[in-house]
Order: C-alpha cells, then sequence, then structure tokens
C-alpha cells in the first residue's frame, strides 16, 4: 500500500465502522452478507484467508454464515494497518470469535503456497498499488480448485447506482463523526478511478478460473468469484 493510503487508515480507524454504515444508509452490511455467503463451500472443514481485513467485519460475517451451516472455518485476516487491526482484535475477543488477526503486506504475503481453501478481500483493492501483484500472490496462497471472493465499489454503469454515489458523497459531507473528510473523499473519489472490468482481465490472466462479475444492490459495489 502507499504512504498515503496508510496514513488515511491510520487516522479514519476509530469510526470506520459506523461512517461507512450510515455514510452507506446500510447497504454496506446487505454487501458483506453476500460476500459472506459466495465465501462458503461445499466440504465442512476449511482455511480462509481475509485479505487486508481491516476492522474485520468481513471475516467476522464469513464465521457467522459457517456457524449457520454447520461449517468449520479457520479464518486468517491481514492488513497493513495495525491501527485497524486493533479495532479488529477488540471486537474479536468481546465476540468471543477465535479468528487469527495479523499484520502482513497484501502484495507480499508471508503465507505458504496452496495453504487456503478459500481467499477474500473486501474494499481493498482500489488502494492496492499493482493489482497484479496481488493477484499473483492471491492465486499462489490458495490450495488447487480454492476459490476466491473479491468485493469493491466502482464507477457505478446504472443510474441508481450514480445516485447511490452522488448521496454518498452528500452523507460524508454531512456526517458529524467524521472528524477527517478529506481522507474519506479520498476514499470514495477513488470509486472512480477503479477499473472492474480490468481487474476481471487481471485475474484471467493470472489463471483463475470460472471468473465472475455480479453488481451489488444498489449498482455502485461489485463482486467477483472464481476459482484457482
Amino acid at each position: 500500500m502507499s504512504e498515503r493510503v496508510s496514513r488515511i487508515f491510520a487516522e479514519v480507524y476509530k469510526n470506520y465502522d459506523t461512517v461507512n454504515t450510515v455514510c452507506s444508509l446500510g447497504t454496506i452490511v446487505t454487501w458483506r452478507k453476500t460476500a459472506a455467503r459466495e465465501a462458503m463451500v461445499d466440504h465442512s472443514n476449511y482455511a480462509l484467508l481475509d485479505i487486508a481485513t481491516g476492522t474485520g467485519e468481513l471475516a467476522f460475517e464469513i464465521m457467522k454464515a459457517a456457524d449457520k451451516e454447520g461449517k468449520r472455518v479457520k479464518i486468517t485476516a491481514m492488513d497493513f494497518s495495525p491501527n485497524m487491526l486493533k479495532v479488529a482484535k477488540s471486537k474479536a475477543t468481546e465476540r468471543g470469535a477465535g479468528i487469527r488477526f495479523e499484520l502482513g503486506d497484501a502484495m507480499d504475503l508471508r503465507y505458504q503456497s496452496s495453504s487456503f481453501d478459500v481467499v477474500t478481500s473486501s474494499f481493498a483493492l482500489r488502494n492496492v498499488d499493482d493489482l497484479e501483484t496481488f493477484a499473483r500472490e492471491a492465486y499462489r496462497v490458495m490450495k488447487k480448485g480454492g476459490k476466491f471472493v473479491f468485493m469493491d465499489m466502482a464507477r457505478p454503469e446504472s443510474s441508481a447506482g450514480r445516485l447511490f454515489i452522488k448521496a454518498y458523497w452528500t452523507v460524508i459531507g454531512a456526517v458529524g463523526l467524521i472528524e477527517n473528510r478529506d481522507a474519506y473523499l479520498w476514499l470514495v473519489s477513488s470509486v472512480d478511478r477503479f477499473d472492474k472490468h480490468g481487474f476481471v482481465r487481471i485475474l484471467q490472466k493470472q489463471g483463475f478460473r470460472n471468473v465472475k462479475m455480479s453488481i451489488l444492490v444498489s449498482g455502485a459495489a461489485f463482486l467477483v468469484t472464481g476459482n484457482k
């Protein structure tokens, strides 16, 4: 991650979850539930890596989904921000969630090759410096036949999605919880810069199979899934 992105997440971690929920009008919760359902696999005992986990919300949602289906999932969740991980670990303690949170670099994963059945990531892609390196590392640590679930926001192609983004900008300007509006405005502006179709091509070039993209509720977020 760039130094600028590192500084931004070092500043926004305190109210990050609340701000995202409020500014997305609660839609981000629905997005995570959808991603968590996609992260389920047929076998009942498997290992999952959540890259750039942030405050761990997707990892927690996956654990809930697995418990509901009677599956046992060993989740490792890593992030480059110590402040974000501090929040995630605190929540894990409060919720009694057995998730392993670790400091790490999404573009230089320290895990052995073919270690995970599932690899996930949410709302981190547009902050990654080199998506080809990200894809290569994700491919490396995934077992043959494994599954990936990547979620983020990008420039909406529908009128409803464009209206959602406009509302998102408006709410960010008004919410009193936001201490550093410039940081959040930069994060939202990165939505316009992200090429989701280009990312799909990168994944295909890396060798991932069955790569599919779906647009989530509101049209502002997308989900990409596939296999190694």
